[in-house]
């Protein structure tokens, strides 16, 4: 007999969308993405594509990256979560 945990587990560092450039599967990983000097955590699929960070904003609600935007203005990013479907604003 299953536990119901195990039912609604879900792996929350990978990505809900693929890799907008070759279709696959998108983790979110430590120092992939590289600008300047700066080194972050950013979403990669295994054919080493990196999606921007700033296009993936940490959802207030559950802390998760899997977000998108779905509107912009001159000072703030509308977006919403693709994992709890909440929508917020984070600065540009």
């Amino acid at each position: 007999m299953e536990a119901s945990w195990m039912l609604s587990m879900t792996n929350t560092l990978i990505r809900s969308e693929p890799c907008p450039e070759c279709g696959a599967e998108m983790l979110w990983s430590q120092n992939a993405w590289h600008s300047d000097d700066a080194v972050g955590a950013a979403y990669r699929c295994a054919n080493g594509h990196v999606l921007d960070p700033a296009l993936t904003r940490q959802c207030p609600s559950c802390g998760v990256h899997d977000t998108v935007q779905i509107a912009v203005s001159d000072d703030k990013q509308q977006c919403r979560c693709l994992r709890c479907n909440k929508t917020f604003q984070a600065p540009r």
